[in-house]
């Protein structure tokens, strides 16, 4: 009686450990895994940037140093990174990026944190001509 208890009291809770939602992992930030800014910023300009940008020479899309001195508002500058098509319709210099590079909006990139963006901004300060 009592082997049958404890199996079935194991079995219950096998069950109900499967059928129970598990939380979702935390994100992990930079800092919880002690990486510096600047090296979470050169490995997302190589997964999100680098198809189309380079720091320091023009593309299909414009080089990237100096970036943050060519854009009045850091705010619209983080809203064009993660979709540039909105921010063309309503930011002047936007328009104009735009109408300069052929007409071509940039990939969105809405998946991108302030964090990350700040460390592809860092990244790209960083490196020299």
């Amino acid at each position: 009686m009592f082997i049958r208890s404890a199996v079935g009291f194991v079995v219950l809770c096998w069950l109900l450990s499967c059928s129970s939602p598990q939380p979702a992992p935390e994100p992990k930030s930079m800092a919880a895994e002690n990486i510096l800014p600047d090296e979470h910023g050169k490995k997302l300009f190589y997964q999100k940037c680098a198809s189309c940008h380079m720091v320091n020479k023009d593309m299909s899309g414009p080089a990237l140093k100096g970036v943050e001195d060519r854009w009045p508002d850091k705010k619209k500058l983080y809203a064009f990174i993660r979709n540039s098509e909105e921010v063309i319709r309503s930011d002047k210099y936007a328009r104009e990026l735009w109408l300069e590079w052929n007409q071509t909006q940039m990939l969105p990139h809405p998946d991108l944190t302030d964090e990350d963006i700040a460390a592809i901004l860092v990244y790209i300060g960083s490196v020299s001509q």
